[in-house]
């Protein structure tokens, strides 16, 4: 286990620490005035650890190569070659002929990889397996597209693994660090994941079938329990174009990051993107962060496409789940100047948590918990007003629930923009990483720090003490257990709580549709932007 530090926040220290004791196993002595003790074997614990994906590339005359770094170069052997890349959320599925769940953990580094995480029914623990390969992209068509026309790009190659053997082709790094940069791995895996919703299921956890956002294709689909196919149903989103107004419906662009996948009761699926934008409306042309949250109504009615049509499907440059192409069905319920980092329900489930970083010059990074109210149906068609910040310009749709400054993070570690950092408790508690190495704790009523669980000398945990890492995702398991991951680590603390649960019948019934028609030429062979 790591040492850990549970801090109560100032203010009513009394109801504060009453609430963390509520939440994890704490021991009845306090640390000091004001920090807690977890209790011997319900801390935080390192359950995977891998050697950093250090991402080398060798330096060369008029060129560089890739090549494979091992920390142990000189013992090529399974426990010193990297198999987790980038870590940046997990999510729970309950199995139901097994009578147990399992964690499924995105990686989206590289190419990407989906990993599952169990203990077995018995005394033996399962650990993990390789539950998906090449999981955020396969093509290549879209690496270095430019959002509507097909690129030609190729996707990186996983070449770290759970087995000594070197793919051919590939040198080994010298030996000498002088003679090879390191550099982060390329973000085209699988970013997010989530288990559909199901109507009238056991829990909303139970399901065949999983969402996966795709940063290499660019796209979200739905891998199909039954077939394998991968079913799109996010390709193209309205783009908030700064100062348009209702035109910006008009506009439809290609996914660029999509991630933080949420389904409502209702089985519509809530989704952020990331992209950089530039306008000369502004005061200047540089590139600046936009965040969008957008809604794809009924994603659960989408019907899925063959076995045989997944290959073709990569190509495409519309969801063609409809004669619309499904853009009838996905809207913007918020747009921000900033990089969305986070999104979870409220307890309520008429309320989005959306966690924004925003950086400025001035007082470097600033991140805001926005309290989103989801509206009804009938009322959101109207209340998108293309603004550059809508949380700003609409208080009855948007108010900031939370804020903090970067600057009075610890220094022991560097940020990481990609990963889920948002997670709500059954009891409507809203757990946050705000800095690399700690969560912190916010009252759900009015948004104060109720307390902080920091991870003690971060760059000395794990397996591998030279690799300072962040915090990415944050989640709860339906085991007791709530997850926290790094790049290339997942851990895990005993809770007396378990994450927000969605209740199955409320879920749309399936209308009558006609069948699916697929596109009659693959999009592959054209130059169309798919509007």
């Amino acid at each position: 286990s790591s040492s850990v530090t549970v801090a109560v926040a100032e203010g009513n220290k009394e109801k504060s620490e009453k609430l963390l004791r509520s939440i994890f196993y704490i021991e009845k002595s306090q640390k000091d005035e004001n920090s807690l003790m977890l209790i011997p074997n319900h801390r935080l614990e390192v359950i995977l650890s891998s050697p950093p994906d250090l991402f080398n590339i060798v330096r060369g005359q008029e060129s560089v190569e890739e090549c494979t770094y091992n920390n142990e170069v000189n013992n090529q052997n399974q426990n010193s070659i990297p198999y987790l890349s980038h870590l940046s959320s997990t999510t729970w599925v309950h199995d139901e002929e097994l009578g147990r769940g399992y964690l499924l953990l995105a990686d989206a580094g590289r190419s990407g990889r989906i990993w599952r995480w169990e203990v077995g029914g018995g005394p033996i623990t399962i650990g993990r397996s390789l539950n998906m390969e090449r999981s955020g992209c396969r093509s290549g068509l879209w690496v270095n597209a430019d959002g509507t026309n097909i690129g030609n790009g190729t996707c990186p190659e996983n070449l770290f693994g759970d087995s000594s053997e070197t793919e051919k082709g590939k040198m080994s790094c010298p030996k000498s660090s002088t003679s090879y940069l390191s550099a982060s791995p390329p973000l085209l895996g699988s970013a997010s994941l989530a288990v559909e919703l199901t109507r009238n299921a056991e829990r909303s956890t139970v399901g065949a079938n999983i969402i996966v956002a795709e940063w290499g294709e660019k796209r979200i689909v739905r891998v199909e329990g039954e077939t394998g196919a991968r079913t799109p149903l996010v390709i193209l989103v309205p783009h908030p174009s700064v100062g348009e107004g209702h035109q910006q419906h008009q506009q439809w662009r290609r996914v660029v990051r999509p991630n933080h996948l949420t389904y409502t009761p209702f089985g519509d699926l809530l989704f952020s993107d990331n992209f950089l934008e530039s306008s000369s409306i502004l005061d200047d042309d540089a590139p600046y962060h936009v965040g969008v949250v957008y809604r794809r109504r009924e994603a659960v009615q989408v019907l899925p496409i063959p076995a045989e049509q997944s290959r073709d499907a990569h190509g495409w440059t519309a969801a063609n789940d409809g004669e619309d192409h499904g853009i009838e069905n996905i809207d913007v319920l918020f747009q921000t100047r900033g990089f969305i980092e986070g999104m979870a329900l409220g307890a309520d489930l008429s309320t989005l948590f959306v966690l924004v970083t925003t950086e400025t010059s001035h007082f470097g990074k600033t991140k805001r918990v926005y309290k989103v109210r989801l509206s009804a149906d009938e009322d959101d068609q109207d209340s998108d007003d293309g603004g550059s910040d809508k949380a700003d310009d609409d208080d009855d749709e948007f108010t900031v629930f939370h804020e903090v400054n970067a600057s009075h993070c610890e220094s022991n570690g560097r940020d990481s923009s990609s990963g889920s950092k948002l997670a709500v408790d059954e009891k409507g508690t809203v757990y946050l990483i705000a800095c690399p190495s700690s969560v912190t704790l916010l009252d759900k009523e009015d948004g104060n720090v109720v307390g902080t669980l920091t991870l003690d000398n971060l760059q000395t945990q794990g397996k591998y003490p030279s690799l300072s890492s962040p915090f990415t995702s944050i989640s709860f398991g339906e085991d007791g257990y709530l997850y926290i991951t790094s790049p290339t680590e997942l851990m895990r603390i005993k809770s007396r709580v378990e994450g927000m649960s969605l209740p199955t019948n409320l879920v749309v019934p399936s209308p009558s549709k006609k069948a699916f028609d697929a596109p009659s030429k693959p999009s592959v062979t054209t130059d169309s932007n798919g509007q």
